[in-house]
Formats: C-alpha cells, sequence, structure tokens
C-alpha cells in the first residue's frame, strides 16, 4: 500500500476502499445504507482521544513479529479494514478501546490470520492483567490462578510437598508460596495481593516446567522476571539478588588474576583468603553502583567520565591522618567495650598498641592511614635511652610496620609515617602525653632532641632496607620541611643523612609544609578525615568538548556527577553511623573526654584529577612541560575546577577538596574505555609503559616521563600546578642511572623548596 493508506480515511475513501474488501470479510454485518465516519475513540476512563489507524496497524504488525512476520503493508491493510469494519459496527458512534481490540482480533481471524488473532489477543490479555494489578482490582485475577492451580495439581496427581527448596542457609525446605509473598512485602514494599498474584504466577510457571528441585536464586529470577513482565521496574530493583557468576567465580578459586583483581588486592599471589576479598568485593562493588549510587552517576562511572573509587569497600571512608596521641592518651579495647589495654607505659608497649590500632582503623578506611609526626610522639616514652637502645626502637617500629603492610593483602596503600626534624609549631607548646598516659609535665619542645634522635635512628634503618639489604614494602617515610627546618641547628647533616636513602632508591618522600597547620580542637583527634573520592577523566572531557570553549561547559558536567556521587556517599556512611553503638562503624564514633573521636561534617569529600598532560595534549597539541601556552592553559583547568568545588561548598553542603589522582590502575581504566569511545582523538594522548605495554594516561596533574626538564625545572613547572590543589600532589623525580650522590639530591631537595610553590616530591 503506499503512504496515502496510513492517513485517516474521507467518506469517499470509505467507499471506495470499502468495495475491495466486502468479499474478503464474510462478517455479519447488517445491510445498512452506508457507514458513518467516526473521528475519536472512548478511552477506559471515559476521555475521547483521536482515532489513530496507524496504531492499529502497529499493534497488528507486532503480533505478526512475534510469530515470523515482516509485512508492514499487510499490517497497514488489515487496519484498514479494521476501520470500515468499525464504520458500519458503530454507525457514527466512537468505539471504545476494547470495541477496537475485538474489531482486530475478528478482521483477523476472518482474513485468516488466526495465529496472528491468538498473538495479539495474547498480548491483550497480558495488558489487561498488568492493568488490573496497577489498579488494584486482584480479586478475580487471584481466583482464575488459584483454579489453574487446583486443576493443574488434580491432573498431575501430586501436591505442593513434591517440590524442595535449597534455601541460602544451606538447607532443604519444601516449597511454600507464603514465602514468595512474604520476601516481596517484606523487602520491597509491594501490596501484599499483588504479591500474591506473582507467587501464583510463579507457581504455575515452576508446575509447568516440571520442576521438583529448585533454588532460592531461581525462585528469585523467576519472580524478578515477572515483576518485569508486569512493569513493576522499581520493585524488580528492591528485589534484586547481588552476586558473582558461576564462571566468574570458579576463575576466582582457581587463581585466575587479572587487573581488577590485582587492584582490589594488591597482590599477585592468589589464596584461599584473598579469593574471601575477592568475592565479597564483588558483591559490595554491585551493592554501590545499585543501591548507593544514583544512575547518573554509576553510569557516569561505567562509561569512564568519572572513577568511584574504592567501590568494593564502599562501606568505608576514605582515609585519615591520625595522631599517635589518641593511642597514647586511651590505650587500645575492642569496639564497644572497655579498653582491655590500658595506655602504654613502654615505648615498645606504645608500638604494639599504634599497630594493633592501625589494623582497626584501616578496617574503616579504604586507602591508607598517614600517622602524624611519629617521632615526636614517642620521644616522650623515649627520652634518658641512649642511642643504641633509640637505634633498635627504630629498627622494631619500621620492620612492625614493614610486616603489617607486607601481610595486610587488602590492596591499601602501606603505612605512612611523617617525620619531623624540628617540633612542629602546633605542638610546641603542647604538654606531651607520657607514659601511662599521663601528662609528662613539659611540652613537646622539650623533647626536641629525643624526636631528632629517633628521626636520625628511622632514617638509617631506611636506609639499610632488610635482610640483605631487601627493599621494604613499607612504611612510606616523608620527611616534613618547613622554613624553621632549615634554620634549625643540625638540619644540613640530617639532610644529607635522609638523602642517601632517596639516593639508594629507597623511596622516601619529601613533604614541603608551606603554611602552618591549625592548632586541633583536641590534639588527638583525627586530622584530613576523607568521606570519599571520584575521579575525573580529563582527557574524555576534552575529546567531548574538540575545544577550550566547549571544554570548560563539560569539566562542570563531570564535576556535577562527583558532587552528586558524593553526596550519594555521605548519606550512605551516615546511615552506618546512625547504627552506633551497634553499627559497623563504630571505633570512629566514640566520644572521649565528650568529645567525638570523629565528625562526619569535618570530612572532605576528595575530587581528583586524572590526565590533565593527556587533555592539554589534545586540545594544543602540546604538553604542558613544552611552552608556556600549553603550562597556561593546564593552569586555567585547574583554576576553574578549584573554584567550582569552592562554589560547591555552600552549594552541595559538602567540603570538597581538590586533590591528584595517584592511582595508576585508574588511569588504565581511562584510558582503555577512552579508545573504544574516542578511538580516533585517544589515539594521539593515550601513552604506554614500555615495560608492561600498558595503555595509561600521566597521573592527575604530573607531567609526562621523559619530559626533558631537569629536575628543579620540573618541580617548578609542577608545583605551579599544585597551589590549586587541596592535597595528593606529589612530583616524582627520577634519577639518573649513575650514582647521582646524597649531595646532590640533598641540594635538589633545597632547591624545590626555596625555588618552587611544589608541595611533596619523590625520587625514583
Amino acid at each position: 500500500m503506499n503512504d496515502e493508506s496510513t492517513e485517516e480515511f474521507s467518506e469517499q475513501e470509505d467507499r471506495a476502499i470499502e468495495g475491495a474488501f466486502d468479499a474478503q470479510l464474510p462478517l455479519p454485518i447488517p445491510a445498512l445504507r452506508g457507514p458513518e465516519p467516526f473521528a475519536t475513540v472512548v478511552k477506559r476512563d471515559g476521555r475521547e482521544e483521536p482515532f489513530d489507524k496507524r496504531k492499529i496497524a502497529d499493534a497488528i504488525f507486532k503480533a505478526a513479529q512475534a510469530i515470523g512476520g515482516q509485512d508492514r503493508g499487510r499490517a497497514e491493510s488489515l487496519a484498514a479494514g479494521v476501520a470500515i469494519y468499525l464504520q458500519k459496527e458503530q454507525q457514527g458512534r466512537p468505539p471504545t478501546v476494547d470495541q477496537v481490540h475485538d474489531a482486530v482480533e475478528r478482521v483477523l481471524i476472518a482474513m485468516g490470520h488466526a495465529r496472528t488473532a491468538l498473538t495479539y489477543a495474547r498480548y491483550r490479555d497480558r495488558r489487561a492483567r498488568v492493568r488490573r494489578l496497577r489498579e488494584g482490582d486482584l480479586r478475580h485475577l487471584i481466583g482464575e490462578l488459584e483454579e489453574a492451580r487446583d486443576e493443574r495439581e488434580s491432573l498431575a496427581g501430586r501436591g505442593e510437598a513434591a517440590l524442595f527448596v535449597r534455601t541460602s542457609a544451606d538447607t532443604l525446605a519444601t516449597w511454600d508460596r507464603e514465602r514468595i509473598v512474604a520476601a516481596l512485602e517484606r523487602e520491597t514494599g509491594l501490596d501484599r495481593a499483588i504479591a500474591t498474584v506473582i507467587a501464583l504466577e510463579v507457581e504455575a510457571q515452576i508446575d509447568r516446567a516440571g520442576m521438583h528441585a529448585l533454588t532460592g536464586a531461581l525462585i528469585r529470577e523467576l519472580v524478578d522476571a515477572r515483576l518485569v513482565e508486569h512493569g513493576l521496574h522499581e520493585y524488580r530493583e528492591r528485589h534484586r539478588r547481588l552476586g558473582v557468576p558461576l564462571y566468574d567465580a570458579e576463575r576466582i578459586l582457581h587463581g585466575a588474576i587479572d587487573e581488577a583483581v590485582i587492584a582490589e588486592t594488591g597482590s599477585t599471589a592468589m589464596s584461599p583468603p584473598v579469593t574471601d576479598r575477592v568475592l565479597a568485593r564483588a558483591v559490595k562493588k554491585e551493592f554501590a553502583l545499585a543501591e548507593v549510587f544514583c544512575a547518573p552517576a554509576a553510569e557516569a562511572h561505567l562509561r569512564g567520565e568519572i572513577h568511584l573509587r574504592h567501590l568494593g569497600r564502599v562501606d568505608r571512608l576514605h582515609g585519615l591522618t591520625q595522631p599517635l596521641a589518641y593511642v597514647a592518651r586511651f590505650g587500645i579495647g575492642p569496639v564497644g567495650a572497655h579498653e582491655f589495654a590500658a595506655p602504654a607505659r613502654h615505648a615498645e608497649t606504645l608500638l604494639a598498641h599504634m599497630v594493633k590500632y592501625h589494623e582497626l582503623l584501616q578496617g574503616c578506611f579504604a586507602d591508607g592511614v598517614v600517622w602524624d609526626a611519629v617521632n615526636v610522639y614517642f620521644a616522650p616514652y623515649l627520652h634518658g635511652r641512649d642511642e643504641r637502645d633509640i637505634g633498635q626502637f627504630a629498627q622494631m617500629l619500621v620492620y612492625e610496620l614493614a610486616y603489617l603492610a607486607l601481610t595486610s593483602g587488602d590492596g591499601v596503600q602501606p603505612p605512612e609515617i611523617t617525620i619531623h626534624w624540628t617540633v612542629p609549631t602546633s605542638l610546641r607548646q603542647e604538654e606531651a602525653v607520657g607514659p601511662g598516659g599521663a601528662p609528662a609535665g613539659r611540652p613537646y619542645g622539650a623533647f626536641e632532641h629525643t624526636a631528632q634522635q629517633l628521626a636520625w635512628a628511622l632514617f638509617d634503618v631506611l636506609r639499610r632496607g632488610g635482610a640483605d639489604a631487601a627493599s621494604l614494602p613499607g612504611p612510606v617515610a616523608c620527611l616534613a620541611l618547613d622554613t624553621a627546618f632549615f634554620k634549625a641547628p643540625g638540619q644540613a647533616a640530617f639532610l644529607l643523612h635522609a638523602a642517601r636513602v632517596s639516593a639508594d632508591r629507597r623511596g622516601a618522600q619529601y613533604l614541603f609544609m608551606r603554611e602552618d597547620r591549625e592548632p586541633a580542637t583536641a590534639s588527638w583527634r583525627p586530622r584530613d578525615v576523607s568521606l570519599h573520592e571520584v575521579v575525573l577523566n580529563l582527557p574524555r572531557a576534552a575529546y567531548a568538548a574538540g575545544g577550550e570553549t566547549a571544554l570548560f561547559p563539560e569539566l562542570d558536567r563531570q564535576l556535577d556527577q562527583a558532587l552528586r556521587a558524593h553526596g550519594d556517599k555521605k548519606r550512605f556512611i551516615e546511615s552506618l553511623a546512625a547504627q552506633h553503638p551497634r553499627g559497623p562503624l563504630d571505633l570512629l564514633f566514640l566520644a572521649r573526654d565528650d568529645v567525638p573521636y570523629l565528625d562526619l561534617d569535618e570530612g572532605v569529600c576528595r575530587v581528583a584529577l586524572e590526565g590533565l598532560n593527556e587533555c592539554v595534549q589534545y586540545l594544543l597539541h602540546e604538553e604542558p612541560h613544552a611552552n608556556d601556552e600549553a603550562a597556561a592553559l593546564a593552569e586555567r583547568i585547574l583554576r576553574h575546577l578549584r573554584s567550582r568545588c569552592a562554589d560547591a561548598d555552600a552549594r552541595n553542603g559538602l567540603r570538597v577538596a581538590l586533590t591528584q589522582n595517584n592511582d595508576p590502575s585508574v588511569g588504565r581504566r581511562f584510558a582503555a574505555l577512552d579508545l573504544k569511545d574516542y578511538p580516533r582523538s585517544a589515539v594521539t594522548t593515550v601513552k604506554q609503559n614500555d615495560a608492561t605495554q600498558e595503555l595509561l594516561y600521566t597521573p592527575g596533574v604530573r607531567l609526562r616521563l621523559g619530559h626533558g626538564l631537569n629536575p628543579v625545572e620540573a618541580a617548578r613547572r609542577e608545583g605551579s600546578f599544585h597551589q590549586y590543589l587541596d592535597d595528593g600532589a606529589v612530583t616524582e623525580v627520577p634519577l639518573p642511572d649513575t650514582d647521582p650522590g646524597p649531595e646532590s639530591v640533598a641540594d635538589c631537595i633545597t632547591k624545590i623548596h626555596r625555588q618552587t610553590a611544589n608541595r611533596r616530591i619523590v625520587f625514583l
């Protein structure tokens, strides 16, 4: 048929077409002088809407497709026949919806399309059943299902007891339809009458399939299918089951290792405890994407626009800095009980408490735990000991933390300790905590010499390494350098001593303290608490924008998704905190001296950046190290994001911190996804690790390794980016293949502190 056949018939057209169908429609239509046209159809609620023959053609075509039909023209011809039939039947009166459906079925049968008519009728019946579900007219439907079930049971000669269900508690239970009803009511809030209909339909399907032994998982899948069929998608989402496919579980248990497993566990060696964690993390990750984060944020993560860190640890906060004063003052004990270990009286006991408390804290945080000024806090306990004793204690401290890093197997960063040569200004006048948790009677500043002895001994142990000079897996030792350091007596010799660790490539880091830290309300409370971290994919924003003008709206869109995800995560953590004193995070909400250990409103939400180098490279065809224009664009991007994060504090009620991503697995994931979605754009910027052949982006706001700048100039360039970040910035300084010597390393550290705005460096 031509396109005109899809238009509404005029009266003249109806008479012309009518003759063509009279011989093919042997229906009992009374002989009248002529059909009266109609223009509307009456809906079930009494409203009238325009009659559209195309809708009838669509419905017939769908029914035909279900049995293999593909003739659209035939469907339109049949729809025209339905219109003619209705005109003759109604004589100008608008038909009801049900009359239209009846007419479709009669015309299909009369024209020899019985299979299509049957498919159409089944579809109509299913739609009617869904409508009755939504309208609450369930008594008739339940009666039909009960009658059908009783009839099947009498014919089959078996009762409900012949069915057995293997439950999640590893028991066999006899079939009980009421369990489905109760579960739907409890888990989804579905009305009991509708839940009964769903249960009866599932029971009928099981009976037709002839199954005798079932699993709880299979029953849940059947229920979910029925919920979807009835359009109850919201209830299906609440009823879904979290788990790992059998194929994946088998591979994991047999030791199959992939990128995701390595990132989650931090270990390439599989063992039963590791597979325990991997399987548990898989369930938590699925729960996070389905229940914790809203659909737009979850979809943005799956597309690779943002990355939601630590989905497998969604029930934890991100990280914190912990003063040792807490353990020194209060001792340790199990959560929810009185302390079984009173405050330590000896340095060795305090170290044992520190290690145990670190394990407890790590269970509540997804990223690493930082111990601030450890040499300062241990000084009152070591005061008066000779150099040999302090050296032995330093070895014990480093080895204990190294063993902790080696055995945690949790995929988190190793413990980080901050070491100060001079007592920080915020602690210098504060009364020290001494043996037994009692006030020492003197401020921490009075123990500075002992703190310096321990600092020297710690770097000595770090330089020697483990047995046979093996590198240690931890801790991350970070030397804090401020203006007072470079004026302090003995600092030059100590800096040279610390530089030997870096010259031997032992991984020490140097933190440039360019601002004095504000004194805490209580010195034992944690600092720098972060609730969550979301990473922005800067290269993808550039690919999507195509130019600088459109880049900033695209960055805003990514940031909005990140902030939405932060709000979701904070609300979830608050729901866990509300379970106190019997909740999973009780350790974080104990009150000491009538002061809460941790206040969630003080925690920050970290927005981390990835691939600034590639973002600029794609837009200008030059990397930020190459010229001032490229560096200026990088700064404009960072300035814009920092401003938007500052606005978000007030707009969203969140404390937002702009940081740098330092997790290489995130850059690898972004690079792989971008090459799939933006192959022509990403191929020009994605980097490759020569050793592993992995695709990646340059981490955070760093310059690409091999940039050709000298270390101080590279630190200066990256330092200009660090000034826009609140945390997380670190510059990697490659050392020459030949022995650089500690003097060169110390000189480089001094120049970077004095000539740049860099926040932190590590020598490679």
